[in-house]
């Protein structure tokens, strides 16, 4: 596990390859949470021990269905908690996994300090979560919003761009300033923070390069 920021933690896979994704923690007295991608087999049952030493999970939280594998319910077996997603997300979801509990594909409160913001566009019901980290307010938003290696990018089809252009419209009014993303595990780049006017041009980037 590598510290991001206070409290903010990079995991990744037990075994590296280059097909393989990071998964992140956030340690906090409310909960911990972990927003994992085990897509491409990423176990991290290695880093399991680090994740108790922690106080473990208390919520296990998906972006999307693409995030989803066998190795969600190994999360459940050593930590007994569920993997959550949206209601949409949920039906593929399960195909995967045993143990899932769904919510309400809207914006809302899911936990203390937990709030769910919809963002479909790459997948019909992606979710993000901004959560509050001390002074910092993360938007972790799984890969809706991506890092290639190269560039920050909103990850949709020519068909859904209308769908993904209205989830930045959207996020020009949600208050955060770190943005964090589900890399590949070649690529250091998965958070990005935000001063002043900074948000709002990363979003336009974003808009232009659809």
């Amino acid at each position: 596990m590598e510290e991001l920021f206070a409290g903010v933690y990079r995991i990744e896979p037990t075994k590296v390859t280059p097909s393989k994704y990071i998964s992140l923690f956030a340690e906090r007295a409310e909960g911990n949470l972990l927003f994992s991608c085990f897509g491409g087999h990423s176990s991290i049952e290695g880093s399991f021990d680090a994740i108790d030493a922690c106080g473990g999970v208390a919520m296990h939280l998906l972006g999307d269905m693409h995030f989803a594998a066998r190795y969600s319910d190994d999360v459940f077996d050593r930590f007994g908690v569920p993997t959550q997603c949206s209601e949409v997300e949920g039906p593929d979801v399960k195909r995967k996994v045993k143990n899932v509990a769904t919510f309400p594909f809207e914006r809302h409160e899911l936990a203390t300090g937990v709030e769910v913001i919809p963002t479909p566009g790459h997948r019909p019901g992606a979710v993000s979560y901004l959560v509050p980290m001390g002074e910092r307010r993360c938007l972790f938003a799984g890969d809706s919003i991506y890092h290639d290696g190269t560039n920050w990018r909103a990850l949709a089809s020519k068909r859904n761009r209308p769908i993904m252009l209205a989830t930045l419209d959207l996020l020009s009014g949600v208050d955060f300033d770190v943005l964090l993303a589900n890399t590949s595990v070649t690529n250091p780049v998965c958070h990005v923070e935000f001063d002043g006017d900074d948000k709002d041009a990363f979003l336009d980037r974003l808009r232009a390069a659809l």
